[in-house]
């Protein structure tokens, strides 16, 4: 099988959530470090569009989104499970709640805390992908948000009082969705103190966290281009055809989140099924890319 090349920054929280989950299921992988602002020039010829990170490639297959990614490697490493036998749902629906309403509790007290030390132009590129996050905005949400995050930790502390992991005894996507924004409140030391406070959450992260940094070697942005220049995509095989929205197989469609972000990437259907799409498409860097999209959260037009 190809290389598993995951595409992130040091700083990107929801990149977090996808290396604790290549550190606990022990996957090696190559480390293609893009730039935290647009443009990504570098990045854009394999998702011809989107610029969220993290994104993850295998040759000429390109994921987008961590609820796709994670779900592409739990079938590539089955063991040990992210999605346990009879609770896959419940996990996903943690998910869901961490990745979006934790994670906008967290960010805006964090963000106003690391202010003097962020990249010049970071909230104005942010601002770009959507009004809720720019600096205004998030200094005047700042306060609100840390009240209601602190309740959320509160909810965690306790679901962790009597478990080492949400689920039980072992860890699953629903604690590396709850890890990652904690994880970047450790970029706020005020705002640490209050997972500190708290014994079974701070049992808990020091537990995520010492799976440690997995077993990543770097790797050149042009280096991953051109192992999709030489490569085909695999995984375009299969899928159920999802009814009622007169969607099909080799309709052209432009596809963007639903939330944040307005870029759009482009391509024809290979492959539609209730939870995935895959469209293909072709660009002169980077050759025959098939890009994976989950369905949740995304918009599909037909074009």
């Amino acid at each position: 099988m190809a290389e598993i090349i995951l595409h992130h920054y040091p700083l990107s929280l929801f990149a977090e959530k996808i290396r604790r989950i290549l550190a606990y299921k022990k996957i090696a992988w190559r480390s293609v470090e893009q730039p935290m602002m647009a443009p990504k020039p570098e990045l854009t010829p394999l998702t011809g569009g989107y610029r969220r990170i993290p994104v993850l490639q295998i040759g000429a297959d390109v994921y987008c989104d961590t609820a796709l990614i994670a779900r592409r490697l739990e079938e590539l490493r089955p063991a040990p499970a992210c999605f346990p036998p009879g609770q896959a749902g419940l996990a996903g629906l943690i998910e869901d709640w961490a990745d979006h309403r934790l994670t906008s509790q967290i960010l805006p007290p964090v963000i106003v805390d690391m202010f003097p030390v962020l990249p010049p132009g970071i909230l104005a590129d942010r601002a770009a992908m959507s009004p809720a996050l720019s600096k205004d905005a998030i200094f005047q949400a700042a306060p609100h948000a840390l009240s209601q995050a602190l309740l959320s930790l509160d909810r965690l502390d306790c679901q962790l009082r009597d478990r080492p992991f949400l689920l039980g005894n072992a860890f699953s996507i629903a604690d590396a969705a709850c890890f990652h924004p904690l994880w970047f409140m450790k970029h706020s030391a005020r705002m640490f103190a209050a997972v500190e406070a708290r014994p079974a959450l701070a049992a808990w992260f020091a537990r995520v966290e010492a799976f440690g940094p997995g077993d990543a070697r770097p790797m050149s942005a042009a280096e991953a281009l051109a192992v999709a220049r030489a490569s085909e995509p695999a995984d375009v095989a299969g899928g159920e055809i999802a009814t009622g929205e007169g969607l099909r197989p080799g309709d052209a469609v432009a596809i963007k989140a639903d939330d944040y972000g307005p870029e759009e990437s482009r391509g024809v259907i290979v492959r539609l099924s209730a939870s995935e799409i895959t469209v293909r498409r072709r660009d002169p860097e980077a050759g025959e890319i098939a890009l994976h999209f989950p369905r949740a959260g995304y918009r599909i037009e037909k074009q």
